[in-house]
């Protein structure tokens, strides 16, 4: 689901930036800043490079067992694992003119795009009921540390927090049979089974 929603998020970005400044080429990658042997990536270029950087569980949910009913069969879950992604933005071009364009260019689109949802984006995996993004407020401390971090230079770039990703496995706990009548007295009893 994290490559998805940031697959998403970059091919849009791309779309806009495409159009805005008639390109062929795409301007935003989703990339790591650091190859694994721990040399700058080369592949982020004069891109808008697209990183993961953190991301943390979503707080304001109440993570319920969830259920599912069907068939006549009460189905019990594991909580879904919901998660806020904090994804940054770097403009890594060699003209600074040209990385501060493109950053614009990407907190125009975001302002202007921050809600995604299947309905008005059907190339957007229909999982997720909602993408939101929102600008996060870094203090010159975190971008030190981020940076450092990165194990590279500083960019001009910015951090969205991408709300909220569900990742829902879909393991049965439990089953019991559904609850169809309650006896007038009080006791609960389960419907009759039926024969097949």
């Amino acid at each position: 689901m994290l490559l998805q929603a940031l697959s998403f998020l970059t091919n849009e970005l791309n779309t806009y930036l495409k159009s805005e400044y008639q390109l062929l080429q795409a301007k935003a990658t989703l990339a790591a800043h650091v190859s694994a042997g721990g040399s700058a990536a080369e592949d982020i270029q004069n891109q808008m490079s697209v990183t993961l950087i953190n991301l943390e569980p979503e707080s304001t949910v109440r993570n319920l067992l969830p259920d599912r009913s069907g068939s006549g069969v009460h189905s019990q879950l594991n909580p879904a694992l919901k998660l806020n992604l904090r994804v940054l933005f770097a403009a890594n071009f060699n003209d600074y003119t040209e990385a501060l364009k493109f950053l614009g260019s990407t907190l125009t689109f975001f302002q202007g795009h921050s809600v995604f949802t299947p309905q008005a984006y059907p190339l957007l995996d229909s999982a997720f009921s909602r993408l939101t993004v929102e600008l996060e407020t870094t203090s010159y401390q975190d971008w030190s540390y981020l940076w450092g971090m990165l194990g590279t230079k500083h960019l001009p770039g910015v951090i969205y927090k991408i709300k909220m990703i569900t990742i829902q496995d879909g393991v049965v706990l439990s089953t019991s049979p559904a609850i169809t009548t309650v006896d007038v007295t009080g006791i609960v009893r389960p419907a009759p089974a039926t024969a097949l």
